[in-house]
């Protein structure tokens, strides 16, 4: 170590014997010979780098404790500005709590159109597709049983007269067929008449046998045995003709009853291809799939038998499909009044009532209602979680621009209060177990405990403890720090 410390005064000194002589000297030193610094070796740098190394580590110790000493010195006092607060006069007019909801509009009283389904033979061989003749015009009013839908009915025509004849034939049949069986019958009938008759005969001839030979007396017994056989075994062979004879014509029977019925569905399906509408209303067409594509059903067009294609919308009777989350549920009464906002008419505002409740809840985001026709249905993860329930609600306004599958909101009153002191809700807070509030006095407020009515998201109802015209802090005053805002004041 003493070595190092050596060698390091060398080279100073040799440093400082290089600077130039100061002005005025009149002799100046010649410059110094360079000196020649041996080399430390191995050993000697690694002394030097463990000193550099403790002379940094002392140096951070130090450090260290200065900041604690800084720290430890008191701090001098921060001023900080009070903060303001907002005031509000206590009003007294007319209170209203509203819970809001979407939904969409529909017809309570519609009627949904479908295809209809052969009942003949149309269906037969896998041709069930009916081609749209004609269609009513969409948009367009209709009133109860008038003609919406026409269908190509040439091939059902040509089928009934098909079967008129078909029928025709079936009958005659059946009575040709009748009557060979009466005849076949009847004959059978007269051979066990006529074997009973010589039975009766061959019972009389065989009284005589008395005075007849022994020979000619057993001839008598068996020709009396062989009537009478003969006409047991006619008698049986009435009775199972009979059956055979009533089977045939049941069998008969049911080829023509066959025959009628297909004539009557084909009457039927005939019939079908003219479309009536149950109910008086507006004309909706439907989006159906055709030639590669969605597009509404048109004349032309070929649907599937018992698939939608137009619905028919009492206009008179108009509703909003929404859905309540279930935890409101209980706030929602039938009957409530209900203000009501198209989507579509921004500012328009109609009246409305709840009329229905749904009695289970649904997965939320669901509100169902294509069974309707009048409503489309969302989607998503949380309706494994979020329950809602339907409700219907009543549009008692008349407008025409009040209009199927349109959105709405609507806002469901669920407590009103025609003349209260209100104030906003942010205003109260809670002390001690009782609502209160922070009335101005001056510069300051004073703590006010009050009695609280309704509530909204917004405002709330003061029972007691307040006077119409009074100011209050708008917020809750947390200290005295916190004074009246100057552009208030």
């Amino acid at each position: 170590m003493s070595k190092a410390i050596d060698i390091r005064r060398r080279i100073v000194s040799a440093a400082e014997a290089s600077l130039p002589a100061e002005q005025g000297s009149p002799h100046p030193e010649p410059p110094p010979r360079p000196v020649i610094v041996p080399d430390l070796g191995e050993p000697d740098r690694k002394l030097s780098r463990l000193a550099v190394a403790g002379l940094a580590a002392a140096g951070i110790v130090a450090g260290l404790g200065i900041h604690r000493m800084l720290d430890a010195r008191p701090s001098s006092p921060v001023s900080v500005a009070p903060r303001t607060v907002q005031t509000v006069p206590v009003e007294r007019k007319r209170f209203e709590n509203s819970l809001r909801t979407g939904g969409t509009v529909g017809a309570t009283n519609f009627a949904m159109i479908r295809a209809p389904r052969m009942r003949g033979g149309r269906d037969r061989g896998g041709g069930g597709s009916l081609t749209i003749e004609s269609l009513a015009e969409p948009g367009s009013i209709v009133e109860k049983g008038e003609i919406v839908a026409v269908f190509e009915s040439k091939r059902t025509a040509d089928m009934l007269d098909n079967y008129e004849s078909n029928l025709a034939q079936a009958r005659t049949r059946a009575a040709s067929r009748k009557a060979s069986l009466l005849i076949s019958s009847e004959t059978v009938r007269q051979s066990h008449r006529k074997a009973e008759a010589d039975a009766a005969k061959a019972d009389l001839d065989l009284g005589t046998a008395e005075v007849k030979s022994e020979i000619q007396a057993e001839i008598l017994a068996l020709l009396a045995r062989q009537h009478a056989a003969s006409a047991r075994q006619l008698e049986e062979e009435v009775r199972l003709t009979g059956i055979a004879d009533a089977a045939a014509a049941r069998s008969m029977d049911l080829e023509v009853q066959q025959s009628q019925n297909r004539l009557d569905r084909t009457k039927s399906d005939l019939e079908k291809m003219r479309l009536r509408t149950p109910v008086s209303g507006l004309v909706v067409v439907e989006t159906t799939f055709q030639r590669d594509k969605f597009a509404q059903a048109a004349a032309g067009d070929q649907v599937n038998p018992g698939s939608y294609f137009l619905r028919i919308v009492d206009l008179s009777n108009m509703a909003v499909f929404a859905d309540v989350n279930q935890t409101d549920t209980q706030q929602v009464q039938i009957g409530a009044p209900v203000k009501i906002e198209l989507d579509a008419y921004p500012g328009a505002v109609f009246d409305g009532r709840v009329t229905s409740i749904g009695a289970m809840a649904v997965s939320g985001g669901s509100s169902g209602g294509g069974g309707r026709g009048m409503r489309g249905s969302r989607g998503g993860s949380s309706g494994q979680w979020v329950r809602k329930v339907p409700i219907q609600i009543e549009i008692l306004s008349r407008d025409d621009r009040i209009k199927p599958d349109l959105s709405a909101s609507a806002d469901i009153v669920v407590g009103e209060e025609e003349d209260a002191l209100v104030v906003p809700r942010a205003a109260i807070g809670h002390s001690g177990g009782r609502d209160i509030v922070w009335v101005q006095d001056g510069k300051l407020f004073v703590e006010r405990p009050v009695e609280i009515g309704l509530l909204s998201d917004t405002e709330a109802t003061v029972r007691a403890g307040l006077s119409e015209g009074e100011v209050i802090a708008a917020q809750v005053v947390q200290d005295a720090a916190m004074l009246i805002d100057p552009e208030q004041g």
